[in-house]
């Protein structure tokens, strides 16, 4: 029996305490290919070297942050995307496929916006496969840039192994644990609407609303800690743990809450609503994934409408205004509270129908087809 050789997989960005990339590249590893990060994609002989004087079978690219928003001049940035797109090309010439990952619309913290849509159609149009995990992606990107159909796959995030922290099944915040603990964990960076979502919870707390909120992660994105206790610290029913949760502490920290948050001012994607899945516990949705995704509402509840003179309604069937924030909030915490278990069930039964080893051939087949 001939073995089959094993292939290499280079990806950039590569963040090595990223669980998304570990988890979407595990099933390469488990078939025996390798998975290099690379540090620069400047040219092809930078590829050559960083694999050891070869080039890659595969070459999945990610993030485009580092390409364009990495430099303080705009001319500097569109030179690192015309430099980029053309070692793709030349990469493809010389037999290399590429998959593009499409995490954002464009980067957060946006600086330099014309080199950053310019990096993304030239990859758009030059790339062997787009990978979306939205299926909203390509009308949601189109009013910036467009994504081929023909070249453009759906595969989801798949949730993260190992995170469900269990919990009573039949135990809800209003069988007798009070308040409503919801928690926002992740890098902490502007678009998020961390401190104005914090705000809120004060002022739900002062109309009686029973709610805690515990903010923990690593600052990012131009932020201060500094900054960010002084802003919050005099806030009622908020609690703020900056810093990076180490594996070891997720599923405690994840076990002592009732509810995840997402509050963002901007997205496309959440790694945090999958965390929210894997762990067994409900979400609350702000308004811009309200406006890019599709709430699953068995377990997605909505903090607040995405567009002014969207209406929503609250559990009680009552009609919610967009400026009502405390309103939208109250009836989202009510619902935790009241339907708890089944909001737990559903958000597990999502998790399961994407668990990485169900996804694991299908994301290898992506970036290392076997046929």
């Amino acid at each position: 029996m001939i073995e089959r050789p094993v292939r290499t997989l280079a990806v950039f960005p590569y963040y090595a305490d990223n669980p998304w990339q570990e988890t979407v590249h595990q099933g390469l590893v488990d078939r025996g290919d390798r998975v290099v990060g690379l540090a620069d994609v400047s040219d092809v002989g930078s590829v050559r070297a960083q694999l050891g004087g070869f080039l890659p079978d595969s070459l999945h690219l990610g993030w485009s942050t580092p390409v364009t928003q990495t430099v303080p001049d705009v001319v500097e940035s569109m030179r690192r995307v015309r430099v980029f797109l053309e070692t793709v090309r030349e990469l493809r010439r010389l037999g290399v496929r590429v998959v593009w990952t499409v995490h954002n619309v464009l980067s957060h913290e946006l600086h330099h916006v014309v080199p950053e849509i310019a990096l993304h159609q030239g990859l758009a149009d030059e790339v062997d496969v787009v990978h979306v995990m939205n299926p909203r992606t390509a009308e949601v990107v189109r009013p910036l840039y467009s994504l081929p159909p023909a070249s453009t796959r759906v595969l989801p995030h798949p949730s993260y192994p190992g995170v469900d922290v269990g919990g009573v099944a039949d135990e809800s915040p209003s069988s007798g644990r009070t308040p409503v603990r919801l928690l926002l964990v992740g890098e902490i960076r502007p678009y998020k609407g961390i401190v104005p979502f914090a705000q809120l919870v004060h002022a739900a707390r002062s109309e009686g609303v029973d709610v805690t909120l515990e903010i923990r992660g690593r600052v990012g994105g131009g932020l201060a800690v500094s900054d960010l206790v002084s802003e919050l610290s005099d806030l009622d029913g908020v609690s703020f743990v900056p810093g990076r949760v180490a594996e070891a502490d997720l599923a405690p920290v994840l076990s002592g809450a009732d509810a995840l948050v997402v509050p963002y001012a901007a997205g496309l994607n959440s790694g945090v609503a999958v965390l929210a899945a894997s762990a067994g516990r409900p979400l609350l949705v702000g308004p811009a994934l309200r406006g890019s995704w599709s709430l699953e509402p068995t377990w997605q509840l909505p903090l607040w409408p995405a567009r002014a003179g969207d209406e929503t309604a609250d559990h009680h069937g009552h009609e919610v205004s967009p400026r009502s924030g405390v309103a939208a909030l109250r009836g989202a915490v009510a619902r935790v509270g009241d339907e708890g278990p089944a909001l737990r069930r559903a958000a597990r039964e999502a998790a399961r129908l994407t668990a990485p080893e169900t996804l694991a051939h299908e994301y290898a087949e992506l970036f290392l087809p076997t046929v």
